[in-house]
């Protein structure tokens, strides 16, 4: 029902929009309250009064008015709703996929701690991370040593499974001060860009994937101490799918990807014609889609537009014609049999292959066609791009199968944050901790004294976090658990407004002389100055009514209990233009009631 008032009131909306137009200047609507149009109960509480003698712009305006009133013609009533189900959202920040310290110099690692540091110029410069869990080289040696690893989960598929991970390692990453004179490249600078060079970023994308199995101990049974009942553990064993990195033991869930089959890298889609040493062939995959005959379709993504000019039903066949929509380039006519994958001009450019044939409901001849474009050949070595930057590709093939993808970076990263994958920022962060030896009462440095001394610790971190937060949305049913709590749903229970539309069920626009102005039945709306509309000039003549008509722009007056008890609004102008853009001024003010 809310729906059917929304309707309502965009066609007044759109009414007075149709005029407005015609107006240069609007004049000023009084506050003329909701109740003086309409009833409690929906009905109108108004009549529009057009005068016997007026002009037929005077009638067009009592009828703009009179569509305009009836946006407000409903009641509205909360009413009780159950639900089957409850939808909930959880808005989650951007995660830190990993994080790794660089720089540590603190109590734990500290040397010397008579000669702690007590500001930034005095921290050492051979703090830096070893590699092997020490900090106690200097940055030189720790850019050539810092390699790090991590795993971003379910990144590709196989088919339409996102089960494939992507196994990232970084390597030989350099920091380039943001105020270089003032950084001799021993301590971390304060503030500062990563930078890492081709051949540093290295994605493995294994597609041999697994059964395999994790063991973990659990609580059982909690301990009662009181009673000198122990808590209980056991080995409770999980299935899992994913690569070898992820488990132990298991059996060959995939053994690859083969000719026939689609899989990603990087998120781009390859349908695989065939697989080689260390090569394979493909294009990249597009959703299958219906063809009309006769009606030009382009394939997704691309310039390519494939035209069905006949089709067989019974021989589940097809003939088309496929053109680039920029270069102009056209193939010959083609025909398409079931299943049998045709390359349109001999390339890969353009490959399809015809899926079914039928008669839409409509009784027009339907073929749906899979299309791969772009076919072609690739070895290790090979460049691909992605989100801008391009990837040298290794490729792992085993007989039949392709085992896995090595992707590396061919382009300079640099940046605080660097964009990684398009999805992820890699960050460089410096801080420095001070503590006061008389604050803490403890002798920090060992020297014998609690002095008023503040004593430093710093560190620097690499961060590899998401761009964007996750947003999870869940429908629940009664009887569900509330996420991770001990809730369970036991009703879903709302209110909703209730909107009755109120048709008029008789004449709300009336001739001045159907008016009795003794007793009038209801409030007043008169369209046209004392010329046009006599119930007008009845107002004008008893000093009822106090506005200059003959002088008026277009104006809007509200008087209360002018006749017979009821309230009048007189919409008029000196001329019936005038009284045009009076009555547009009060269709813009229904339209905001």
């Amino acid at each position: 029902m809310k729906v059917k008032k929304i309707a309502a009131l965009a066609v007044g909306a759109a009414m007075v929009g149709a005029t407005m137009g015609f107006a240069s200047a609007q004049p000023t609507v009084p506050n003329i309250p909701k109740d003086f149009f309409v009833n409690a109960d929906g009905t109108p509480a108004v009549k529009i009064v057009v005068g016997s003698t007026a002009a037929a712009m005077d009638v067009a305006s009592a009828a703009d008015i009179a569509v305009a009133l009836g946006s407000l013609l409903y009641t509205k009533e909360q009413v009780d709703v159950q639900g089957d189900y409850v939808k909930i959202k959880a808005e989650y920040p951007p995660e830190t996929v990993d994080s790794w310290t660089i720089y540590a110099y603190n109590a734990s690692t500290i040397r010397n701690q008579t000669a702690w540091a007590t500001k930034y110029t005095e921290l050492p410069g051979d703090y830096w991370y070893n590699g092997a869990g020490g900090y106690n080289v200097a940055y030189s040696d720790w850019m050539g040593n810092f390699q790090v690893t991590t795993t971003i989960k379910d990144k590709d598929k196989i088919g339409d499974e996102q089960l494939v991970d992507w196994h990232v390692t970084l390597k030989n990453v350099q920091l380039k001060s943001k105020d270089p004179s003032n950084w001799d490249k021993s301590r971390p600078p304060k503030d500062a860009d990563l930078v890492v060079t081709p051949g540093n970023v290295t994605v493995f994308v294994d597609y041999v994937l697994y059964n395999y199995t994790v063991t973990k101990e659990e609580k059982v049974r909690d301990a009662y101490p009181e009673w000198g009942v122990p808590a209980v553990y056991e080995n409770k064993t999980s299935w899992y799918i994913g690569d070898a990195a992820e488990g132990t033991g298991g059996t060959v869930y995939k053994e690859g990807v083969k000719a026939g089959q689609t899989f990603t890298v990087f998120g781009e889609t390859y349908y695989v014609l065939d697989v080689g040493n260390g090569t394979f062939t493909a294009g990249l995959d597009k959703p299958t889609e219906w063809y009309q005959v006769g009606e030009p379709q382009a394939i997704e993504g691309t310039d390519w537009v494939v035209t069905v000019l006949d089709i067989s039903i019974i021989d589940q066949r097809a003939l088309a014609v496929v053109k680039n929509a920029v270069t102009g380039k056209e193939s010959n006519q083609v025909i398409l049999e079931k299943d049998t994958p045709v390359d349109v001009f001999n390339d890969g450019a353009v490959i399809l292959t015809l899926k079914d044939t039928f008669v839409g409901i409509d009784g027009h001849l339907i073929a749906s066609i899979d299309a791969q474009v772009d076919v072609k050949d690739y070895k290790s070595g090979d460049t691909i791009t992605y989100d801008g930057k391009k990837w040298k590709m290794t490729i792992a093939t085993d007989g039949d199968y392709i085992k896995n993808v090595t992707l590396t970076n061919l382009d300079k990263l640099e940046g605080n944050p660097v964009d990684i994958f398009g999805a992820y920022d890699l960050w460089y962060h410096f801080q420095l901790k001070t503590l006061n030896e008389k604050k803490v009462d403890y002798d920090i440095n060992g020297d014998g004294k609690k002095e008023d001394k503040d004593f430093v610790v710093a560190y620097a971190h690499i961060w590899l976090k998401e761009k964007e937060g996750k947003v999870v949305e869940k429908e629940l049913k009664v009887g569900d658990d509330v996420l991770d709590t001990d809730y369970v749903v036991s009703e879903i229970h709302a209110t909703a407004d209730q909107i009755t539309l109120k048709p008029v069920s008789a004449p709300i626009t009336v001739m001045d002389y159907e008016v009795s102005m003794e007793d009038p039945g209801a409030n007043l709306i008169l369209v046209g100055g004392p010329v046009a509309n006599s119930l007008t000039k009845y107002l004008v003549e008893n000093n009822i009514s106090t506005v200059d008509w003959v002088n008026s722009p277009g104006d809007i007056e509200y008087i209360e209990g002018a006749l017979g008890g009821y309230d009048v609004v007189i919409v008029a102008g000196a001329t019936r233009n005038e009284t045009r853009m009076a009555a547009e001024a009060l269709m813009e003010y229904l339209a905001g009631l």
